[in-house]
């Protein structure tokens, strides 16, 4: 992996967030992927947790981070999200590297977007809401990944200043099975937009699922109904037919 970082077997795709009709691209999230010297392509949950435990985790979040930036110059008005590990996240002087790739790439912050998870639990909760304010007050958003997959969202939602929720895909795709998702998705969305937040779902793959969520007052649709991930160029192709 050291090796691949210096090589540039890292690449990134983007997968296009639509807006609440499910029509126009509005932003994108950013997803590495590993061209494995021996095994080939390979997807993050293959290589995240050997990141982490190496080490490596803050190197390759701050290499998809520039690239994602970089990228995003050339999408007028897109905004690009990146997810950030707790591990990367927990380093002392994260918000100055964001920042500091910010200004070398020119992306206006307000076009980034940071996902984090729940896992953040194990962070200083004053100390995470120090930081993320610190880039906030920058224009830069944050978003709460993969919302209602762990244990602490409610706790969360009152003590960390996030700009978004994004819906698990888990409830999305039990939308049609069962009525439990239903209800926890409405109670996600009206929680949510209570808090002034808006909301992404996830995982989206069918029309019924998209009619559902709209109907629920979700923002942002990310599937593969609309798109899977594909790379900077196509991106850019889709802007200029959109």
């Amino acid at each position: 992996m050291r090796r691949s970082l210096k090589d540039g077997d890292f690449r990134l795709l983007y997968q296009p967030i639509i807006d609440s009709k499910g029509e126009t691209m509005v932003g994108v999230e950013a997803l590495c992927r590993w061209r494995h010297p021996v095994r080939g392509e390979t997807p993050p949950s293959d290589f995240i947790a050997i990141a982490e435990e190496t080490g490596l985790i803050n190197q390759l979040g701050l290499f998809v981070l520039r690239q994602a930036c970089l990228d995003a110059r050339n999408w007028p008005g897109v905004i690009v999200s990146v997810n950030v590990s707790p591990r990367q996240f927990k380093e002392e002087r994260f918000p100055e590297a964001v920042l500091k790739i910010l200004a070398e790439t020119g992306l206006e912050p307000s076009r980034l977007e940071l996902e984090l998870t729940e896992t953040l639990a194990v962070v200083d909760l004053d100390l995470a809401r120090a930081k993320m304010l610190v880039l906030q007050n920058h224009g830069v958003r944050i978003a709460l990944d993969d919302f209602g997959s762990g244990h602490s969202g409610l706790s969360y939602l009152l003590s960390l200043p996030f700009d978004k929720l994004k819906v698990d895909r888990m409830f999305v795709s039990h939308i049609e099975s069962g009525s439990a998702s239903a209800v926890i998705i409405h109670a996600i969305v009206n929680i949510g937009r209570a808090l002034g937040m808006h909301i992404t779902a996830e995982g989206v793959e069918t029309a019924e699922q998209q009619q559902f969520l709209h109907g629920a007052g979700v923002h942002f649709f990310q599937g593969f109904r609309f798109s899977r991930p594909v790379d900077a160029s196509e991106i850019l192709s889709r802007l200029q037919a959109q």
